[in-house]
């Protein structure tokens, strides 16, 4: 049986579900947040998974309207907000990505959830303003400028996830069978998971149906 460490997640759907049921941007965008708390709480509990990563927003959703974009901002907020007046989260929290548009109020809650939960064992990543094709560029400008000499270590170091182990299972919700620039590199050997329904449909017997799947995959990489 193949040993599950690291799941991944591209959350797509909100908008189109809050199209569907008749709900605000608002209320979907944040039962959508509130589903990945919920299902990596489930899954840590239900498994023996170190890493959960969710792409919540990339660089390219940063061309949506400015009226989407303060919704995330103030459901991100709100969260921060909660937590740190004492919500408890039973697992880690982790930002990747360019953390840089947003502002220095928000980032500096952002370092404090991180560093004040970074005893925990299990992981939940969550990217936002991620760009997997800007991840790699970045890489290569980085030894390029420390004149280093070129190798596998030195440009996956200067990766944001170079503290990831590679993503086992990818799960896609949405219904588009794309990757959408999501950890390019790391995906190698991941088994790709796509599913017709929105984030917020999505529940734990789906993923719980898909990591039974993986367990019986015959995973070669490459032999």
């Amino acid at each position: 049986m193949n040993k599950l460490g690291h799941l991944a997640f591209i959350m797509d759907g909100n908008n189109r579900w809050a199209k569907k049921t008749n709900n605000t941007k608002y209320y979907s965008y944040k039962y959508g947040a509130t589903k990945i708390l919920n299902i990596a709480d489930k899954l840590f509990k239900s498994y023996k998974l170190n890493e959960i990563s969710a792409f919540a927003l990339s660089t390219h959703n940063l061309k949506r309207p400015k009226s989407i974009l303060k919704i995330i901002e103030n459901i991100l907020v709100e969260f921060l907000d909660s937590t740190l007046k004492g919500e408890k989260l039973k697992y880690k929290i982790n930002f990747l990505g360019n953390l840089n548009f947003l502002n220095k109020e928000i980032i500096d809650k952002i370092r404090l959830i991180e560093k004040n939960n970074s005893n925990k064992k299990q992981r939940l990543n969550l990217f936002i303003n991620y760009s997997g094709q800007d991840d790699i560029l970045n890489s290569i400008n980085q030894f390029l400028k420390k004149k280093e000499k070129f190798s596998k270590f030195t440009f996956e170091k200067y990766l944001c996830t170079n503290n990831l182990p590679m993503p086992d299972i990818l799960i896609r919700t949405g219904g588009f069978n794309r990757i959408s620039d999501f950890m390019l590199y790391e995906i190698a050997f991941t088994e790709l998971f796509f599913l017709n329904k929105l984030w917020p449909e999505i529940n734990i017997t789906d993923i719980k149906k898909i990591i039974h799947k993986f367990h019986r995959t015959e995973r070669k990489f490459g032999i």
